[in-house]
């Protein structure tokens, strides 16, 4: 696959590099459309962790979530440039887990809803993973929507490796414990990313499955 950098293939971290390029100014957009939001449907919101619990010392950031259902059914979304973002970055989703799949003889149809983030300077998100007590996943992604900052790396203290991020740039990785890992402060600017989790199915998600089959 094209534009995929693997920085050691036997630990399950894969880098798709410049996914998606600078010129679609998905950030830009991504503020405007929150900007020109009347009806707050869609807003940064304090972030929460495990049962929807304020942890600021633990994650400190905003975020929101959208889900493809949202924006295949709601009309407040499909008006907005928000139905554009979420669908050229869940393309190359798509994309990017196929190949991740077909590497590992796995398939994943389940999708979580798209989380997009940001951090500003001093804030981080400490070391977790993504699948625990009150959350079942296999494959998580991060997709980097910016590299104007300093700090903010993501960082997996059992694999002794860190990764600084730079714009477009997709990375999937195992969801286990020993794949913990962390969102390094940030020093300076602000950072957006957008992180989605994929599983084999919605048996422990509800009913509704928001990924065909890849």
């Amino acid at each position: 696959m094209e534009n995929m950098q693997v920085e050691n293939p036997a630990l399950g971290v894969y880098i798709y590099k410049n996914r998606l390029p600078e010129t679609l100014k998905l950030t830009e957009r991504l503020e405007k459309t929150i900007e020109d939001n009347k009806d707050n449907f869609f807003m940064w919101r304090e972030a929460l962790v495990g049962d929807y619990q304020k942890m600021p010392d633990y994650r400190d950031c905003v975020d929101f979530k959208v889900r493809k259902a949202d924006v295949e059914d709601n009309a407040k979304v499909k008006s907005s440039d928000l139905y554009n973002i979420f669908t050229e970055i869940n393309n190359q989703l798509e994309t990017c887990l196929r190949h991740y799949s077909g590497m590992f003889n796995i398939t994943m149809q389940y999708q979580e809803a798209i989380n997009f983030v940001r951090y500003g300077a001093g804030q981080h998100f400490a070391v977790h993973a993504d699948a625990g007590f009150s959350y079942t996943c296999t494959v998580s992604s991060v997709v980097y929507l910016n590299d104007n900052y300093t700090g903010g790396g993501l960082f997996f203290p059992y694999l002794n490796y860190t990764y600084q991020p730079s714009a477009g740039d997709i990375v999937f990785f195992p969801s286990t414990f020993l794949y913990a890992h962390a969102a390094l402060p940030v020093e300076d600017g602000i950072k957006y990313a957008a992180v989605t989790m994929f599983d084999y199915n919605d048996r422990f998600h509800g009913a509704n499955s928001t990924l065909k089959q890849a």
